[in-house]
């Protein structure tokens, strides 16, 4: 399939769908069409605009040229320190984690048997890996 081909499947698809929109959907469309047509003949259409703006403008929203600087300092740093929260809260559960196994390692190592030199003999390691081989 070439891309002219693909191109009218996608258009007739579009046509298609676009009978079934609901009034409200077609008004705000064609609003937007009779905008950007009255400022593409004034000349003042700007040829650069994000997805954003594309979205906000043809949902009725605001421009980010009509926030204020504040909120969009906000919105920009938002995600920034929920990351940052996200990360800390791993690494105190990691800490913990850690903190559990060492203290079930010394709770085992104080209630076995085996006196505590016998850990720090040298012997006592091959004495295990021998033990454990049948």
């Amino acid at each position: 399939m070439n891309e002219q081909q693909f191109t009218r499947e996608i258009r007739a698809a579009l046509d298609e769908a676009s009978g079934r929109l609901p009034f409200r959907v077609v008004h705000r469309l064609e609003q937007a069409r009779l905008a950007a047509l009255s400022r593409q003949r004034t000349g003042t259409v700007r040829v650069v605009a994000s997805a954003r703006q594309v979205a906000l403008a043809g949902a009725g929203g605001p421009s980010q040229e009509s926030q204020s600087p504040w909120r969009r300092v906000l919105v920009t740093l938002l995600p920034v320190l929920a990351l940052i929260a996200g990360l800390m809260a791993i690494s105190v559960w990691n800490d913990t984690e850690t903190a559990d196994e060492i203290a079930e390692i010394d709770s085992a190592m104080l209630t076995d048997e085996v006196p505590l030199t016998a850990y720090t003999d040298r012997g006592f390691g091959v004495f295990l890996k021998n033990s454990r081989e049948p």
